[in-house]
């Protein structure tokens, strides 16, 4: 891991995750030759590299084999707007397999950002409702993965904080009691305490832990096995559906998880157009 220095000698840092993909950071202050100010590489297990560099609030995602431009976005409050870019007219507008390789990379991309999460930066990963099959648009979809700070992110999910506040208070709470002895038990009750307290407030719009089956996607159970659990959705007066997934222990976001939790999101707010998900932790 290194710290940032000149324009001369770029940050580097990797982190591994544990299906083995790798992420490798650069970040430099400022450099004539470079376009971007950060750039993340990630490969997968198989050896499949995705690149995404960062130049503000805009962001390039090439295919890391062939330098090939797969998306350009900027982030605009709670969505992205393309950026127009040079295409090869021989590619396929549409690359199926590319784009679920790039998506996991994304999310790959947003666990590893979630551990630097600081007091004031959080990361997020912005993609449209067609990003999930739930659309025939023929483009490759207009995704975004990086950090922002806290006040962008209190306009696009003004429950932001409150959600990070409970998270702290309710973890520290439990710690505290001397109850939870495992990381999974201390876990479940941080997630039963909070669902408990989102519940209370009887906002449609608010909810939490909401269980669905792996392969049917039909409602289930809290705690049935093979079942797939929405921690925390807020739909805000946009289109956007903003998803809380709140851990407490090492393990981050699984790249295949973060799919399915926007796919069941949108069970429960199916006029939705985008998602922003983030991996929330305890900060105190």
């Amino acid at each position: 891991m290194g710290s940032l220095g000149s324009h001369d000698s770029p940050a580097t840092e990797e982190v591994v995750a544990e299906d083995g993909s790798r992420v490798l950071s650069l970040r430099i202050r400022s450099h004539p030759s470079q376009d971007w100010d950060e750039q993340h590489t990630v490969t997968a297990p198989d050896g499949t590299r995705t690149v995404f560099e960062m130049s503000g609030r805009t962001q390039t995602i090439r295919d890391g084999e062939t330098g090939e431009i797969l998306s350009r976005s900027t982030l605009n409050g709670d969505r992205t707007e393309p950026e127009a870019f040079v295409q090869d007219a021989r590619a396929p507008t549409r690359r199926p397999l590319r784009i679920g390789i790039a998506v996991e990379a994304a999310v790959t991309l947003l666990s590893a950002l979630s551990q630097r999460n600081g007091s004031n930066t959080t990361a997020i990963f912005v993609a449209p409702a067609s990003e999930y099959g739930l659309s025939d648009d023929p483009n490759f979809p207009v995704f975004w993965v990086g950090r922002v700070d806290q006040s962008s992110l209190d306009q696009a999910c003004p429950r932001y904080s409150e959600v990070q506040e409970m998270l702290d208070t309710t973890t520290a709470h439990v710690r505290s009691s001397g109850l939870y002895s495992s990381p999974q038990a201390l876990g479940n009750e941080v997630h039963f305490l909070m669902s408990e307290q989102v519940k209370s407030l009887r906002d449609p719009n608010f909810i939490a832990e909401i269980s669905y089956k792996k392969i049917s996607h039909l409602p289930t159970r809290y705690g049935e096995r093979n079942s797939i659990r929405l921690d925390i959705l807020e739909n805000p007066p946009t289109d956007t559906v903003c998803i809380y997934d709140h851990k407490t222990g090492d393990a981050g976001l699984d790249p295949t998880r973060a799919v399915d939790l926007a796919t069941l999101a949108r069970k429960n707010f199916p006029t939705a157009k985008r998602f922003i998900v983030m991996e929330m932790r305890p900060r105190r």
